[in-house]
């Protein structure tokens, strides 16, 4: 089945695909495009489009980045049938029973999965299966070989996708119903073994929902003092429902002073070692856990950039410690990019570290 997606933006600048949650719905389906276009709000350049895809696509999809009910009379016109909308968002499906439209928000996951996807399974027949590992820290080039190994294993029989960002990798391999199980299996079990130090998860759950899922199951609550990451970890965890029942506090301590003040971080410390050490992140966490108020504490210090500091350290330089009940981890890292991917790419590190200690405990 060829798949063609047709993105009607006024956005000028480039656009990263991720950013649109329906695009990234189907994909996660197991259903990719042979075509992406970016096009912009003009009737005759949207006509023309849905007029070429027709020809080879068996199933259009067009995204709106914006208002949905502009582009029906359109999209109509082009396609020569009536859409039949069925969301309050505008939404909506042309199927003549050979191909299929679909009209939608760009970020309508939702429609996808309660509608498109249904409706695709309906069409071809069978459904497609899928196998989630989730992963931190992995070598680039060595995912990217153990990725071509998979495709070769597969036989033709599986499609493999890698979401790598921020020091995170979310792979993805689909397959049809008819795929042999002892297949998948062997494909799971290979990436499993090579893969053991850094993965978190073989199914789709995200880093901060395992974390809150890790501290309900141990009965645990959780503080975190953050410097560089400035409370983005924090945002992270209470981004989980529920967790609440598992989150006592976030400090944004980016002052030396503050971190004197509320975590006891000493003078000599900062003074000798400087603030990005693992001397000081080891004070921050142990500073959380001495309070009494939490079982497991999470510290994160580090250079984001633009400079490096006064002792020498490079931009990318990040400590992160674990506390776990009375026992503290640290973990220095040289990380790279802009400060936004460095700072990410930290709280990552920082939620896969401490989901590591607690399930080692």
């Amino acid at each position: 089945m060829r798949n063609a997606c047709l993105i009607i933006t006024d956005k000028s600048s480039f656009l990263d695909l991720s950013t649109f949650g329906a695009f990234c719905a189907f994909e996660r389906s197991g259903y990719d495009f042979s075509e992406i276009r970016l096009l912009r709000f003009d009737a005759d350049v949207i006509k023309t489009a849905i007029k070429d895809c027709k020809k080879h696509a068996d199933t259009i999809v067009v995204l709106a980045d914006g208002f949905v009910f502009d582009l029906v009379k359109t999209v109509e016109f082009a396609y020569g049938k009536t859409l039949l909308q069925n969301a309050d968002s505008g939404a909506g499906v042309i199927d003549d029973g050979e191909k299929t439209l679909f009209l939608m928000p760009a970020q309508d996951e939702n429609y996808v999965k309660d509608t498109c996807v249904p409706l695709l399974v309906h069409k071809i027949g069978y459904r497609i299966g899928s196998i989630v590992m989730r992963c931190v820290g992995a070598d680039g080039a060595k995912m990217q070989d153990l990725l071509a190994k998979v495709e070769n294993m597969g036989v033709g029989r599986v499609k493999v996708y890698n979401e790598s960002k921020y020091g995170e990798d979310v792979v993805r391999i689909f397959y049809d119903e008819n795929t042999p199980r002892m297949l998948t299996d062997d494909i799971l079990r290979f990436l499993a073994d090579a893969l053991k130090d850094n993965v978190y998860a073989l199914d789709d759950t995200p880093l901060e929902k395992q974390l809150v899922d890790l501290l309900r199951l141990r009965r645990k609550k959780i503080a975190v003092a953050e410097s560089f990451t400035g409370g983005g970890l924090a945002k992270k965890i209470v981004s989980v429902s529920g967790a609440s029942d598992v989150y006592y506090e976030g400090l944004n301590t980016y002052a030396e002073g503050a971190k004197m003040e509320r975590l006891g971080v000493t003078e000599y410390t900062l003074r000798s070692q400087g603030a990005v050490s693992e001397q000081t992140a080891y004070e921050m966490a142990a500073g959380l856990l001495s309070q009494g108020h939490c079982d497991v504490a999470i510290a994160t210090t580090g250079l984001s950039g633009p400079k490096g500091d006064s002792f020498g350290q490079p931009v990318g330089t990040c400590c992160i410690a674990v506390g776990v009940d009375q026992n503290v981890y640290v973990y220095r890292y040289l990380l790279q990019g802009d400060r936004k991917e460095i700072s990410e790419t930290a709280i990552r590190y920082a939620l896969f570290l401490a989901c590591k200690q607690l399930k080692n405990m």
